[in-house]
């Protein structure tokens, strides 16, 4: 696995469409679908249940504030989302870093298409995912209301 890039806020600042005393939410940079964000604690850990009850009740806030606009923003009527994360060494996980995936979902997005499991096929439909993330999270950072110099 290499260097834990959600240790340098300067690789993942740019992905940043808001934070918390705990957290960053930031726009994944290989979305499976459009909105496709990560929830994750700035703190080094592993594991959820190493969060102490400041960041519990943090990532709860987080979560409640950020989910609402992902759904907004690109599931809208459909209120639909994934909710997820890969924890321990069988999991699949690729980067050793407690991190929880957002994935907004429609029954237009690829995945509903095709129904198939979210995971199959992903390296060959993200092209058109990737185009502007730099757009994507700013259009983000403006619905949550959040400037990075905030904190």
């Amino acid at each position: 696995m290499g260097a834990d890039p959600f240790c340098s806020r300067e690789k993942i600042e740019h992905q940043i469409i808001y934070e918390s005393r705990h957290f960053y939410a930031l726009y994944d940079i290989r979305p499976v679908v459009p909105g496709h964000c990560l929830i994750l604690p700035k703190r080094h850990i592993l594991d959820m249940l190493e969060f102490s009850d400041e960041e519990t009740a943090d990532f709860q806030a987080i979560a409640k504030k950020v989910i609402p606009v992902l759904i907004e923003q690109y599931s809208k009527e459909e209120k639909s989302y994934d909710f997820t994360s890969q924890i321990g060494p069988y999991s699949g996980r690729t980067v050793n870093h407690l991190h929880f995936h957002v994935l907004p979902r429609s029954k237009k997005d690829e995945y509903q298409k095709r129904n198939v499991h979210i995971y199959l096929d992903i390296e060959n439909n993200r092209s058109s995912l990737l185009l502007n993330i730099r757009e994507e999270v700013g259009r983000l950072r403006k619905a949550l209301g959040y400037s990075p110099a905030q904190k």
